[in-house]
């Protein structure tokens, strides 16, 4: 406030105004500073107040922005800052003068306030004597202080507002105090919240939520419904029953007050959105955004199987649920999910043998239940978890089903829709299976003869070697041991599931002499203690050439009865043609005649069908026949022609009539048309009867000298036999004569063993022939073969022989020499009286160049015929050798190993 001006006023002013009028303008200036100062404070002060509790208000209804809580701090101190300089320059710098001071008087004083401005301006008039005297100006000063005097300026003062706002700050301080002290959490929180608008402060609230656990934003299913549980803070003033909140701008859910937290149940949503919080004066705002769960981008499992099986570690896409594993396997699941993952648990129970997989539950039906019965106690598997990815701990396989449940939660709190579960079905490791495919049941061969077949091996893991083997069985009394062997074929290894080996079988290679033979093929795999596993066996009639001969002579009788059979039926279809022509010639395109001609015609059809069949099965037989060398070339030669005969037929005779038949039918022809097609058909169908019976002649007449020169050859080879033997022993006689069988060398012991077990063979096959004799004179009744009977049972051959094969084994050399002798002689008459003046040389065929040409063109025939089959059995004996070689290679990693 500026110091008293009297005395300098008086020292400046020419003409000073009296001291009264001059201490009374003091008064009244400095009341006049006092008060308007005093009000431009105090309006300060209850703006800060009032912004203070407008803050306080505020923040029990919502959260006040930190723009609004500025502006309202701005808005409190511009009283200060604004409104106090304004005030004081008003107030106090522009009523400083004793002018200014007058011109504010005379608002309330007009009359001494215009006087007064006089007085005040004639302080500094510098008029001349002759118009103004320095008396009359005292004079006039001292009349205007006079008049003031008597009046109290005080009044002049603009209204004084200084006492309303002093009581309004009083009333704003002790609001402000006594809500401070009633709600001192509040007060002070408002407090900071007012002085640092920019800061970071919670605002406080009676009603205090826990929203710790909601992220920023809080994710929640896509589209699905969910629930919203705010707990309250454990230091909260009020707990009011009921909260209520809504997503965007949705409708309001109401909540109650339910141990100590409020649930919320909101609809599905799928928009990024807000969800508002009320409850009393808390009030909060929420980011939420739907986000879809966490799904399975992979599942797989990786596998390690038993270690007997050797095989790699392989990995198993598990997303179907179902996983077949054999039995002592282990697997580690491993699942990576569309997001990082906070948390999983995994869980494997144990099935009965019977339970089933149940289908997963809907969201709506929840967890489906399973029967208790059904499941053992679940077992917790220990899970690795790595950003989205999560492994599970080696899990064993054992004998039982097992159910492996997997959830998880996601760094968002979401789990998967439905936990995964997948089915684990133990498998037991299954034997193999081997079988020979290419081969019937049954096979006749001839010894130097070569059979293909493959030899296929499967198994469900892996195959560890597959290979043949054979045992043999005699079919009659013989010397000597069944063959019995076997071959590993081809190795496999522990990925290898199939083996398909093609295999040329040659008994000659094997050295396997005739007899039959149980062929079975076997594989193994890698399970320990379970062996080989065979095939069902193949029988394989490996036989002589004479026993081959006589299975020919077996299936050349079916084929006659075949083609008698045949014939018949040609013969009564030629009968009902004849009828037909006979009864219904007359007219042949009649509906019922063309009905009998169309079931003749398939009866013609299928008839020349059968006839193509035996054809074909006499075709295989007459090179079989060929093969053999041991069928005399005259049989050869009717076989021949009855094959050629049947060939016609089947090309060409029948296929003619069923033509003509048809032609007969057809409803373009006129009916003397059909009538000359079917006397056609009956003409064509005559001749092909007569080239039937023909046919039967000459294979009747092979089937015979088939017969005869069967006894005739095996004969020839009896005696060739018993002369091999005394050729045998002669031809070391010089080493053995005189000797003890066991004082010999083991070579020659060896030799005569040879030749006591070729001595016991060759006595068995005459009794055969003895037995095969009495049943062809059976059925026969020729008396050359019963003449040949009685002869050779009078010899007593079979008693001979026994002994002379007792006497070769004892080393009795010449009488073994002479008695063999004489037993060759013996049976080259017998071969005589049945065959004839013919040479005992030896059939098949036989040699010269005598006959007609056509003998000769058909022997040159046959030649070639032997030539081309040699050279066939030659390449597949090779091919079998090859085979042979490479199977004993194949054996010997398998016996280092």
């Amino acid at each position: 406030m500026p110091a008293k001006q009297p005395s300098s006023s008086n020292q400046s002013h020419l003409a000073p105004i009296p001291d009264g009028l001059q201490r009374q303008l003091e008064a009244f200036r400095k009341k006049l500073w006092r008060i308007k100062i005093s009000e431009a404070l105090l309006a300060g002060c209850a703006g800060l107040t009032t912004s203070f509790l407008f803050v306080f208000l505020l923040d029990r209804f919502f959260e006040t922005p930190t723009t609004v809580r500025l502006i309202i701090l701005l808005a409190g101190t511009s009283l200060f800052a604004v409104f106090a300089p304004y005030w004081i320059h008003r107030w106090v710098y522009r009523h400083r003068r004793e002018n200014q001071l007058a011109r504010l008087i005379s608002l309330r004083f007009p009359k001494l306030g215009d006087r007064l401005l006089g007085a005040v301006e004639l302080q500094d008039q510098k008029e001349g004597e002759e118009t103004l005297s320095p008396q009359l100006r005292a004079a006039a000063m001292n009349n205007v202080a006079a008049e003031a005097s008597k009046l109290d300026l005080t009044a002049a003062l603009p209204t004084p507002l200084h006492r309303k706002w002093l009581l309004t700050v009083i009333t704003l301080l002790s609001i402000s105090t006594v809500l401070i002290f009633t709600f001192p959490h509040a007060g002070m929180n408002s407090l900071k919240r007012w002085i640092m608008p920019l800061s970071s402060t919670e605002r406080f609230t009676f009603t205090r939520l826990d929203l710790s656990a909601i992220g920023t934003p809080e994710r929640v299913p896509y589209g699905e419904a969910f629930s919203l549980t705010i707990p309250l803070a454990k230091d909260t003033a009020r707990k009011p029953k009921v909260a209520r909140a809504r997503y965007g701008e949705g409708d309001w859910v109401e909540a109650p007050l339910a141990q100590g937290s409020y649930t919320f149940e909101f609809m599905g949503q799928r928009a990024l959105d807000t969800v508002t919080i009320e409850a009393l004066d808390a009030h909060h705002e929420l980011p939420f955004e739907p986000v879809m769960r966490p799904e399975t981008e992979s599942i797989l499992a990786l596998v390690k199987l038993p270690e007997y099986l050797q095989r790699a570690d392989k990995n198993i896409d598990l997303r179907s649920g179902y996983l077949n594993l054999v039995e002592g396997s282990s697997i580690s699941i491993e699942t990576t999910a569309t997001r990082k993952l906070k948390s999983a648990h995994a869980e494997i129970v144990v099935l009965n043998q019977d339970a089933e997989l149940p289908s997963p539950p809907s969201p709506e039906e929840g967890q489906a239940t399973e029967p208790a019965q059904e499941k053992k106690a679940p077992q917790k598997i220990q899970l690795k978890l790595s950003g989205k990815t999560l492994t599970s701990e080696l899990i064993p396989i054992a004998a039982e089903p097992m159910m492996l449940t997997i959830n998880w939660q996601d760094i968002y709190n979401l789990s998967a829709a439905n936990p995964f579960q997948v089915r684990i079905e133990p498998l037991q490791d299954q034997a193999p299976s081997s079988y020979l495919q290419g081969i019937e049941r049954q096979h006749i061969m001839l010894a130097e003869e070569t059979i293909e077949f493959e030899v296929i091996a499967e198994d469900d893991y892996g195959l560890k070697a597959s290979g043949i083997s054979w045992d043999g069985a005699f079919n009659k009394a013989m010397p000597g041991t069944p063959a019995k062997g076997e071959l590993t074929i081809a190795q496999g290894s522990p990925t290898q599931t199939n083996i398909n080996t093609p295999f040329s079988f040659s008994p000659a290679n094997l050295s396997i002499e005739p007899q039959k033979i149980s062929l079975r093929s076997w594989t193994e795999d890698y399970k320990p203690g379970r062996g080989r596993v065979y095939s069902e066996p193949v029988t394989l009639f490996i036989l002589s050439r004479i026993e081959h001969a006589q299975v020919l002579k077996n299936q050349f009788d079916s084929a006659i009865g075949e083609l008698e059979d045949i014939a018949r039926q040609e013969q009564n279809l030629n009968d009902e043609n004849l009828r037909t022509e006979r009864n219904m010639g007359k007219d042949l395109q009649a509906e019922p005649s063309r009905k009998k001609l169309r079931l003749q015609q398939d009866s013609e059809a299928a008839n020349k069908e059968r006839m193509q069949e035996l054809s074909k099965r006499m075709d295989k037989l007459f090179k079989d026949a060929v093969r053999n060398g041991e069928i005399e070339k005259e049989s050869l030669k009717k076989m021949s022609n009855a094959l050629q005969a049947m060939k016609e037929l089947a090309q060409q005779d029948l296929p003619e009539i069923e033509k003509k038949l048809e032609n007969a039918q057809d409803r373009r022809n006129t009916n003397k048309k059909s009538q000359e097609d079917l006397k056609e058909a009956i003409e064509k169908q005559n001749q092909a009867i007569e080239k039937m019976k023909k046919a039967l002649e000459d294979a009747k007449e092979a089937n015979k000298m088939f017969e005869a020169g069967t006894f005739v050859n095996r004969l020839k080879r009896s005696a060739r036999a018993q002369d091999s033997i005394a050729r045998n022993i002669i031809d070391m006689i010089d080493q053995i004569i005189g000797s003890d069988y066991d004082e010999l060398d083991p070579v020659e012991q060896r030799a005569i063993k040879k030749s006591h077990a070729k001595q016991e063979q060759n006595a068995i096959d005459l009794h055969w022939i003895q037995e095969d004799l009495a049943s062809y004179y059976s059925r026969t009744q020729k008396p050359e073969h019963k003449e040949l009977y009685d002869t050779m049972r009078e010899s007593m051959i079979d008693e001979e022989l026994d002994e002379l094969a007792e006497r070769i084994m004892a080393n009795f050399s010449f009488s073994s020499i002479t008695q063999s002798k004489h037993w060759a002689d013996e049976i080259r008459k017998w071969v005589k009286q049945l065959d004839g003046e013919k040479n005992s040389g030896g059939g098949g065929g036989g040699g010269g160049g005598g006959g007609s040409q056509e003998e000769q063109d058909f022997e040159f025939m046959l030649k070639v015929m032997r030539m081309i089959q040699q050279e066939q059995d030659i390449r597949a004996r090779t091919r079998a050798l090859e085979d042979l070689r490479r199977s004993l290679q194949t054996q010997i990693p398998e016996k280092k190993s």
